[in-house]
């Protein structure tokens, strides 16, 4: 049996530039060679095929309708070595570090969680994170990925929704305790309702949905950080509406019961966000893969564009 023959990167090339001039002499030219090498190359591969490439007039060459076709292939493959090739070498020099923006009660009760682990698979590779309250600007803050909430659709951006964001109400186990036996909207009657200045209207929209009352004290206790609202419910301060993705570890130890079973959702989702233009920067790559993965959703996972 015969061996199969596969011609170099050198050798489609010749035949590359040689299709783009249809002249040896141009392509011995560009491609820094002398016009023989070029023709020897050309040669071998219509040999090696068993098909003529060019036609050759005296004038000039002419790509036959063999070659127009070998060539179509010709400029595919050379040019996914050539984006492959700028992939794998962006690995080898790899840019140490990732800049990461999230809001920082996200930060703490979640990605600190979700990437676990990141930095062992990659070893030289340092997260830096940037924690901001202020909404997400990719011109204002140089960041290679940002964790958001909000609704998508940012111009420019490419947004994977990672999850829907869930609103609990929250409190220390003795002031449930204290309400046991009581109608549950006595509890927002008799204890003060935590807020986070961010989003000054969900209390609003929990007791429309589920209560159509709004009881006294509303709004006693304001803050600024969702990680604050979440420390006054731990000590008894009163009941926080907060999204269940922050308090999940302190809903398992018991530090915080949820005081009913309404859950206020629709209100937004979560985001990972980089610039359209970066998404195929390999650090990029990677975190979205690692983030998906975590999430059990697919990994090669692509939204849609806006």
């Amino acid at each position: 049996m015969s061996r199969l023959y596969l011609p170099t990167t050198h050798t489609m090339r010749c035949f590359q530039v040689s299709a783009k001039h249809l002249s040896f002499t141009l392509a011995a030219a560009e491609l820094n060679l002398t016009q023989s090498a070029i023709s020897k190359q050309v040669a071998l591969l219509e040999s090696s095929l068993q098909v003529q490439l060019f036609v050759r007039n005296r004038q000039k060459l002419e790509l036959s309708p063999a070659g127009s076709t070998y060539l179509g292939h010709v400029n595919t493959i050379l040019r996914k070595i050539e984006e492959t090739s700028k992939e794998m070498l962006s690995y080898g020099v790899f840019e140490d570090v990732i800049r990461i923006a999230s809001h920082p009660s996200l930060c703490s009760a979640w990605l600190v969680k979700a990437l676990k682990g990141f930095t062992a698979h990659y070893g030289d590779v340092q997260l830096s994170f940037y924690e901001q309250m202020l909404p997400y600007d990719p011109v204002e803050v140089d960041v290679d990925v940002a964790f958001v909430y909000g609704y998508g659709g940012w111009h420019g951006m490419e947004a994977v929704e990672l999850f829907n964001e869930e609103m609990i109400p929250v409190c220390h186990p003795e002031i449930l305790a204290k309400n046991a036996g009581n109608p549950e909207i006595d509890i927002y009657f008799n204890t003060r309702l935590i807020e986070c200045r961010s989003r000054l209207n969900t209390w609003d929209q929990f007791f429309e949905r589920f209560h159509q009352i709004y009881p006294d004290g509303y709004r006693s206790l304001l803050f600024e950080r969702w990680s604050s609202c979440i420390s006054a419910a731990k000590t008894g301060c009163g009941l926080a509406l907060v999204p269940k993705i922050l308090v999940e570890a302190d809903l398992q130890n018991g530090c915080l019961v949820p005081a009913s079973s309404h859950r206020l959702t629709g209100v937004g989702s979560y985001y990972m966000a980089y610039l359209k233009s970066h998404s195929l920067e390999p650090k990029v790559k990677i975190i979205r893969e690692w983030i998906l993965n975590y999430l059990g959703k697919d990994p090669k996972y692509l939204p849609e564009e806006s």
